[in-house]
């Protein structure tokens, strides 16, 4: 299912002159922490990247990597960054290549990429703009995506017979999965917490094909009221930059603890408890961040959804049914397979990794034990080999992991894997 995984990459790209951060990378030198055991070990490189000194990150969302092994950071831009480029590529060395978006600077979200054919293109989410967008590798429109007019819970103005009324609902989506029909799933992940389906043919404008999900029978969508966009516009609904603050019911904060170790599904136990998901309808969702197409069984394949709010991951099949929730996550935020192992970064702290069976075999970087404040503008002060609030992770091709985290300041870490 990894579009992005080839063998034989070719690095490319030029660097460029007075990098604002960081060290280049892979030093084997170097003495960096180790993270993980057996056959989960890794080297973890933080601040990997040569960034330009004309930009600051600003929360890092999200990363993706390309058929040459270039790698993409989405942002949301710093506030006094001079460039206001939202998304910056680097070569598999950490050799900047090239910048582009600054039409995201604040809203910068989800991003996917996907190989149609013998093309490749970027699909972004915007959660401050109310938009998905479809984009070449240099960031060229194909197509972008507003409020979802067309779905009937969506519904605004005088007489709607949506949830939200006349005042419509608030739209925020987050994340994107794709099948290789060319259909396409999106969580309204900090909205109203829906999860869309739509089918597109090549480059066509998408056609919504159903909406489900949504917060349980009874109980308001947590962004109701808010409004969204139409045709791309400025968002209305509350929030902006920092939408990663839950919503509604809070998940219970319980960092760095908790969930399986070494092996094995959670346990279940008292819902609440750390990596025990909560005692909820399993069609309802809380924050739908992140969602991926699990193709490892090639013959049954399955949408996955990081239902974060609820501390839980929903298998649903591909015509938007339910099948049953995988334990083992406090806050799981997205999803990226490689060989039948998938990365689950998870917002409190930590890098999980699911087998085949969808068993936790490892939680890499589990901490908070000393780190300041997501907000501090001082990186010198986050823990080495501890992660604060991983919100993106990916393989590259050779199976080291790259995370992103939602900092104030930006933090992209390369774990390299270790024989």
């Amino acid at each position: 299912m990894d579009d992005m995984t080839r063998r034989g990459f070719i690095a490319a790209g030029a660097a460029v002159a007075a990098p604002y951060i960081l060290k280049s990378a892979d030093k084997s030198e170097t003495k960096n922490p180790v993270l993980g055991e057996g056959d989960h070990k890794y080297e973890c490189i933080h601040d990997w990247g040569q960034l330009p000194a004309n930009i600051k990150y600003g929360n890092t969302h999200s990363v993706c990597e390309d058929s040459q092994g270039h790698i993409y950071i989405h942002h949301t831009v710093y506030k006094d960054s001079p460039s206001g480029d939202a998304v910056v590529v680097f070569d598999d060395k950490g050799k900047f290549v090239r910048s582009f978006g600054p039409m995201f600077r604040g809203g910068a979200h989800g991003m996917h990429l996907s190989k149609e054919g013998r093309d490749e293109y970027l699909y972004f989410c915007d959660e401050k703009h109310g938009i998905i967008t479809k984009r070449t590798l240099k960031g060229e429109e194909v197509w972008t995506l507003g409020y979802p007019q067309d779905s009937p819970v969506y519904q605004k103005g005088p007489g709607s017979t949506g949830p939200g009324g006349a005042a419509g609902l608030n739209y925020r989506p987050t994340n994107i999965a794709i099948a290789p029909s060319g259909d396409f799933w999106v969580g309204d992940g900090y909205g109203s917490y829906y999860m869309f389906h739509y089918s597109q043919k090549g480059n066509s404008y998408p056609k919504l094909v159903s909406t489900f999900g949504g917060p349980p029978a009874g109980q308001p969508p947590a962004g109701a009221g808010g409004g969204g966009t139409r045709g791309g516009g400025q968002g209305k609904g509350p929030g902006g930059p920092g939408g990663d603050q839950a919503k509604g019911p809070a998940p219970d904060q319980a960092k760095g603890g908790g969930g399986a170790r070494g092996g094995g599904a959670a346990p279940v136990r008292t819902p609440g408890q750390a990596g025990v998901p909560r005692n909820v309808p399993i069609e309802s969702m809380n924050n739908p961040h992140g969602n991926m197409i699990d193709l490892r069984d090639a013959s049954k394949p399955v949408l996955l959804v990081a239902d974060r709010g609820n501390q839980r991951i929903v298998r649903y099949t591909l015509d938007d049914k339910p099948i049953d929730v995988v334990a083992g996550t406090l806050q799981p935020c997205h999803f990226h397979e490689h060989k039948g192992m998938i990365v689950v970064p998870d917002l409190a702290a930590r890098v999980s990794l699911l087998d085949k069976d969808n068993k936790i075999v490892a939680h890499l970087g589990e901490g908070l034990q000393g780190n300041p404040p997501r907000t501090t503008d001082d990186r010198s002060k986050f823990v080495p080999g501890q992660f604060v609030n991983p919100h993106g992770a990916i393989f590259d091709h050779a199976g080291n992991i790259f995370v992103v985290e939602w900092v104030e300041i930006g933090r992209v870490t390369k774990l390299r894997k270790l024989a």
